[in-house]
Formats: C-alpha cells, structure tokens, sequence
C-alpha cells in the first residue's frame, strides 16, 4: 500500500545545469518519496532556464497556475523556496528554503537586485503560510528566523545530501588520466557571491608555483561572460578552462576524478552540495570560512577554511595542497567518510517524512 499521498512543487526547471541546488534538492526528494514508498507527484514546469528576469517571471506565474490543480489533489505537499506563496489557504505544505533570498540580495545590483528583493517578499510569505520550514543548515535556520521574522519552532533542521552509493560509483567508473597538470576543479551556477573571479585573480600565484596547473570551471551562469573577459584579460586561456553548463553526470564525475583540490571560495551558501560532492570524490576542498561553509568542511580535517577577503592565504592553501600529496589523500579520505557518515540523502530526508507522517 502507498504511504500518504504528496505533491512535490517546484518551479524551477530541473535541467538547469550543475550548481542549480533547488533542481538537485527537489529531484532527490522526490525521488527519496517515491523509494519509501509515498505516492509522490513531481509538479514543475517545462520551461528552459534562460534570462534571470525572465525566469523568474515564469516561476511566478507557474505558481499561480498550479493552485487549481493543488487544491483539488487534497494532497499535502512539499514546496521550495518561493513555491507555496500563493496556494490556496486549505492546503498543507512544507517549505524546504534552501537559499533565504532576503540573505543573498546583498551581493547583487541593478535589475538581478530588484528581482531578488521581489522573489524575497514571495519567499517569506510562502515561509509564514508553510505549516513548517525545513531548512538545510543552522546559518540558514537563523537568516530564516530574523528576516524573515519566523517562529523558531516552525523552522526545522535538515540538511541536503548526496546518493553517496551512487556518486561513489561515478567516480570509480571515471576514467582517471595518467598524465595531467596539477588540477584544481570549481563547480558552481556562476553568480558573483560565489568568488570565481577572486579565484582566477590568485591563479597567477599559484602559477608561480606550478606553472602547468590547470584550473577547470564547471557552471554557467549571470557571470560567464564577465569571467571569460577577466580569463582574457590576465592571459589565463591556457590554465583556466570555463567548461560551461555541465548536465551529463558522468563528465561531472570525471572533473572531480581528475583533479587535485576542489576550491569554491563563496561568499554565501546556506549549504554547499558541491562540497559535499568533493568531499565524496576523495578531493581536499578549499573555501571560506563564513555562512554555512563551516557545518559541512572540517577546518584542518576535511580541507582548510580561509576568512573572506584572505587571498594570501586561499593561494597558500591551494599550492601547499597541490605539493603535499600525503596531505591531500588524508583530508580526502577524511571528507568522504564524513559524506557517507552524515549526509547520505536516505538519511538526512527523515525529518520531512516524520512530517509527512504526523
């Protein structure tokens, strides 16, 4: 017999390419309902992402579009980020907010700053109509609580995850080059907050140090052309490679096979599934030391965390990793065992079925 019926909403389309954490999230639990048996409907659009501005208009009226179709399923359902903000009265839902909009206003200007603030307003009245919020780290449950004034009762911990079995599989099934460049992999949707540009800024040290190291990007994104201009204009082409919008899994697996270290210094995350990622991949992550960073790599276990804005010390970590291979292997190691122990999907998904139950 299937379990409690449910309807799995999001608005954000799922073919968005590497780094789209909404599209990862909602598929995974998607697809964790459907394993433990729920009868769970995926509702999202069929729309390509393309212009923020646009996107973003389309999500709206995807939302609006849905509540006819939500209110006579009578299925509870489980929505994310914006989505909820205006269904019906009578239906119960979970917000899983994995971005708290409010919180990533602040790194963006002109027409992508105005959308956000619009899509904020969105977000938190979808986060007071939601009977609870999930929330995938302690930074994120506090950003959630002061700005967007929630009931801290109301805002639940539950972190995202990884099919660590599976990701562990692609892995070892990628084919690992013998001869390569010392490499270090950045994997991200390419927005300003993520620090890709500070990272192709220090690259010229690193070079300095191992003149053949390669830098690969994977992601696209508001910043692709903007960072292809800066890779130009520091003459990089030959050492940092922009690979674009990844969707195949398996070249994904590969980036994290054949590198060395995996750097994303971000500014903002309310998680970081790509550390995560890394991690599972056996690679040393290097990234800052702020926002929810911290709860998911281990300072001088997992990798090292540097303070914002500390690009002396982001450079020395990445050569200092790149020439100590004992030390890369041992916080590889670390990482992946962490991954497995603590943010395997099948477990971490259990707060929202314990919901879904009550």
């Amino acid at each position: 017999m299937k379990k409690n019926p449910c309807n799995v909403v999001t608005s954000w389309p799922l073919k968005s390419g590497i780094g789209s954490g909404v599209a990862v999230v909602a598929e995974a639990v998607h697809r964790l309902l459907r394993e433990e048996g729920y009868d769970a409907e995926l509702i999202n659009p069929d729309f390509r992402s393309e212009g923020y501005f646009a996107s973003s208009l389309k999500r709206v009226m995807f939302n609006r579009s849905i509540n006819a179709k939500i209110a006579l399923s009578g299925r509870r359902c489980v929505a994310f980020d914006i989505d909820g903000f205006s269904f019906p009265h009578q239906v119960r839902f979970a917000s899983i907010n994995g971005g708290t909009l409010r919180d990533i206003v602040r790194f963006e200007t002109g027409v992508v700053r105005r959308v956000l603030e619009t899509l904020a307003l969105l977000e938190k009245k979808a986060c007071e109509r939601a009977e609870v919020v999930f929330a995938p780290s302690l930074y994120a449950r506090e950003k959630i609580c002061s700005m967007y004034g929630i009931d801290p009762e109301k805002v639940k911990l539950m972190h995202n995850g990884i099919f660590f079995d599976e990701f562990r599989s692609s892995i070892e099934r990628a084919a690992i080059k013998k001869e390569r460049p010392p490499t270090v992999v950045a994997v991200a949707r390419l927005y300003k907050r993520k620090g890709i540009d500070a990272l192709i800024d220090i690259w010229p040290e690193v070079l300095s140090r191992f003149p053949t190291a390669l830098l690969r990007i994977a992601g696209g994104g508001l910043e692709y052309e903007a960072l292809q201009k800066l890779i130009k204009e520091k003459r990089l082409a030959d050492s940092v490679i922009l690979e674009g919008e990844v969707l195949d899994q398996e070249k994904l697996a590969s980036l994290y096979a054949n590198c060395d270290v995996f750097c994303l210094p971000s500014l903002h995350e309310t998680f970081g599934i790509v550390y995560l990622e890394a991690m599972a991949a056996e690679k040393p992550v290097v990234a800052l030391n702020c926002t929810a960073v911290p709860e998911v790599v281990r300072d001088g276990t997992d990798g090292f965390l540097v303070e914002p804005g500390d690009m002396k010390s982001l450079t020395e970590r990445i050569i200092l990793l790149l020439g100590d291979r004992d030390l890369s292997m041992k916080m590889g190691l670390a990482g992946m065992e962490r991954v497995k122990r603590n943010f395997d999907w099948r477990d971490v998904v259990k707060p929202l079925t314990g919901w879904l139950e009550s």
